[in-house]
């Protein structure tokens, strides 16, 4: 690749060459999505638009484990370009989101194109991700120190599995150089930021504004946290601390929570707390609070509640210290994020 000049262009003889991995596992939507966007750039502007030489930033191609076509996790079919054996040498890979357990690691045997990647990794290729595929990087040890971004209902996971991996779901996108080292972006279309991330640091500020603009991408901000849920589902086998949850989804607006909590668990405070966070992955306060504001989004969604008689119903009686509590939780507003979800969004498809 050539030099890079300050406004992130790029001085090319030849587009950069991307691979982008294609196991049975991926998303079709997130790769075929990745595959359009990135082989637009340069090109779709220049065509449709202006009538300018086409000049395409990157060259793109697919990687699988084999290049006879075969369903990928949504149940379309992919036809690889290139095997893991036989890829030629790129400038980037792109991992992207693929279908696997929020809870349960990867068995390598059904993944091998981790092994592909770990080589990679070694040789010094760029390598990025979206939405899950960050468990592909985290597998090959790239991750760890690093800051990055997933689909956030796979926080658990990566807790437990590559705990040196420091995880920032609140984020849409993740990076510490714009021009090397990896790259992951959030959930599902957060695919759309890793592009425009891509094509504005190898094509130049002016060809990511065609791009969004040919492609009518809005700008989703950097915060994944609004589309966060606030209760995600941890499996476990301790029965006590079943029935305290049940309880409390019913109670989380009491007065003192925590301490009903463990009254029902029949155990003194800490012993509740240490037992509580061994089943669930979460202090106790941290899971009321996550009960309290997924109600005050479901009712700030479907009803035209003030929102503060909502933080009153779901337990806080302040409204300045609900309004605080919900934009640290969500980086919204209860008002921007009833805008955002509620039904006045969705009354024109009606």
């Amino acid at each position: 690749m050539g030099a890079k000049s300050p406004l992130g262009h790029l001085n090319m003889s030849k587009p950069i060459s991307v691979l982008i991995m294609a196991p049975p596992q991926a998303s079709a939507s997130v790769l075929f999505g990745l595959f359009d966007i990135l082989s637009a750039a340069g090109q779709d502007w220049e065509t449709l638009v202006s009538g300018e030489a086409v000049t395409p930033i990157f060259e793109v191609n697919l990687v699988g484990p084999s290049r006879q076509p075969f369903s990928c996790g949504s149940g379309m079919l992919i036809a690889a370009d290139y095997t893991y054996e036989d890829a030629p040498d790129c400038d980037l890979i792109v991992v992207p989101g693929i279908n696997i357990s929020p809870i349960e690691r990867l068995d390598i045997e059904d993944h091998p194109g981790i092994g592909w990647l770990k080589a990679r990794c070694r040789s010094g290729t760029r390598i990025v991700s979206a939405c899950t595929g960050a468990v592909y990087l985290a597998e090959t040890g790239l991750l760890d120190g690093v800051e990055i971004t997933t689909h956030w209902a796979f926080e658990r996971l990566f807790h437990r599995f590559y705990p040196d991996v420091r995880l920032r779901l609140d984020r849409g996108l993740c990076f510490a150089e714009a021009t090397r080292g990896p790259v992951t972006s959030g959930g599902t279309t957060g695919w759309q930021e890793l592009a425009l991330f891509l094509i504005t640091n190898y094509g130049g500020l002016r060809c990511a504004s065609k791009t969004a603009k040919v492609w009518l991408m809005a700008d989703r901000g950097e915060l994944q946290a609004p589309f966060t849920s606030m209760l995600k589902s941890t499996p476990h086998d301790d029965k006590i601390i079943e029935d305290v949850q049940l309880w409390i989804a019913d109670n989380y607006a009491d007065e003192n929570p925590v301490a009903g909590m463990a009254e029902k668990a029949g155990m003194a405070s800490t012993t509740f707390s240490r037992r509580f966070r061994n089943a669930t992955g979460r202090k106790p306060l941290d899971y009321v609070q996550s009960l309290r504001i997924e109600e005050a989004r479901q009712l700030l969604e479907t009803t035209e509640i003030p929102v503060a008689e909502i933080g009153d119903e779901v337990g806080y009686a302040d409204p300045v210290s609900f309004r605080r509590l919900f934009k640290r939780r969500t980086g919204l507003t209860p008002a921007e994020h009833r805008r955002m979800f509620g039904a006045p969004r969705f009354a024109r498809y009606r």
